[in-house]
């Protein structure tokens, strides 16, 4: 079978209409996600090029069908890039899309009456920003099935292009051509439409990753404050429990309120309350490391969950939060608002028999015990007589609260 570059060209416009259906819709669907948008104009403007491409040696003048046509498809294809860096929150790119898109235009017209050096130009053109893009995929930590997919749909891409500029580079000083260049030249065309195909597929992949994750993710955070809820905390304290029964690491949970949380509520009101718990959970998120959660539990409780933590450094950050909490006043309705905020740690024990119970029980334990010490204070929770003894049958806690400023 005979492939003619006429065919090929209407292939390329029908395959790109209907991926920027494809990115039409997801724009539409999702209108936040901007990238969306530029895939689609990437593929119309493929499509628009595409159209005009078959005619460019029907007219005198190689301006609108050569120039025209084939800038349109380069900037296609610069815009897939320029997407792909959208994507992973990289801006920029225009300029140099814009400017890489005139000088190919420029040499198109400059350049018309020689066919070996359109067909370079054409390649080199659309090559440029599929190089960009592998690079700056592949430079990416993390690489999911649709980067994956993404990449091999380019590189599939740049080794068709990359053939016609090797037989164009052959042919150009005369010599004679080392195999049937117009068997080869439909079938690398052939491969740069399979991979456009391939590629979007990956982008398409990566979009539904990146959306199923934001849903995901506003699944598992409290809509007022921004903490994890109470859903993430459970989780995440099943995969620590899992983890420092394989090392034996210690892990600290530190379980705190507001104190007075109510009267806050009943002098400010309930949007004054509202911001209360966002200034706590401001200030909290401002001491803790990138490997510390802090969940809202529940009305005004809330708590960090510390991997790798001795309980010297949970109470160290438990002295910090109240420390900061007393000295940053939350600024509502012209007053200035004083808080405080009573605090409970406690430190998994290597070998107890229900260590998410003993650990959270003996947290809120804790946490009992400094409200009734008369709040504002920070209380350790002792650690079991043995690993194998329950939360309810352990000692009871001391009276007198940790100072803030202890040791």
């Amino acid at each position: 079978m005979t492939l003619d570059f006429f065919t090929l060209y209407i292939i390329i416009v029908l395959t790109s209409i209907s991926l920027a259906a494809v990115w039409a819709m997801i724009a539409w669907q999702h209108p936040n996600f901007l990238t969306a948008r530029i895939w689609c104009a990437a593929c119309l403007l493929t499509a628009a090029g595409g159209m005009m491409l078959p005619f460019q040696h029907t007219f005198d003048t190689p301006v609108i069908p050569a120039a025209g046509g084939n800038g349109m498809v380069i900037l296609g294809f610069w815009l897939f890039w320029i997407g792909v860096r959208h994507f992973h929150e990289q801006p920029g790119g225009w300029l140099t899309a814009t400017a890489a898109t005139a000088l190919c235009a420029t040499l198109t017209v400059t350049l018309f009456d020689n066919d070996g050096a359109l067909a370079l130009i054409y390649a080199l053109g659309q090559s440029m920003p599929m190089l960009l893009s592998l690079r700056f995929l592949l430079g990416r930590r993390q690489r999911s099935a649709g980067v994956l997919l993404s990449c091999a749909g380019i590189a599939i891409g740049l080794a068709g292009h990359g053939l016609v500029i090797l037989t164009n580079l052959w042919l150009m000083p005369g010599l004679a051509p080392f195999a049937d260049f117009v068997a080869i030249a439909p079938m690398t065309m052939l491969g740069v439409i399979f991979s456009g195909i391939l590629w979007n597929f990956g982008f398409a992949v990566m979009t539904i990753d990146r959306l199923v994750g934001e849903v995901t993710e506003m699944a598992n955070r409290d809509p007022l404050t921004g903490a994890w809820n109470r859903r993430k905390f459970d989780e995440q304290l099943s995969l620590e429990n899992a983890r420092c029964a394989r090392t034996g690491h210690p892990y600290a949970l530190l379980l705190l309120d507001l104190d007075h949380f109510k009267s806050v509520n009943d002098r400010l009101g309930h949007k004054g309350g509202d911001e209360s718990l966002i200034h706590l959970v401001r200030i909290v998120e401002g001491t803790l490391r990138e490997t510390d959660l802090l969940a809202r539990l529940g009305g005004d409780e809330f708590c960090i969950l510390m991997p790798d933590t001795t309980a010297e450094q949970a109470q160290a950050l438990g002295r910090r939060i109240a420390q900061t909490l007393r000295d940053t006043p939350l600024h509502h309705g012209g007053q200035e608002v004083r808080l405080s905020c009573s605090i409970g740690v406690s430190v998994w024990v290597a070998g107890t028999a229900k260590p998410y119970d003993a650990a959270m029980s003996r947290a809120d334990d804790a946490l009992y015990s400094a409200k009734a010490a008369g709040r504002d204070s920070i209380i350790l929770a002792p650690p079991p007589l043995t690993p194998s003894i329950e939360p309810d049958s352990l000692p009871p806690l001391p009276a007198k609260p940790l100072a803030c400023s202890e040791t």
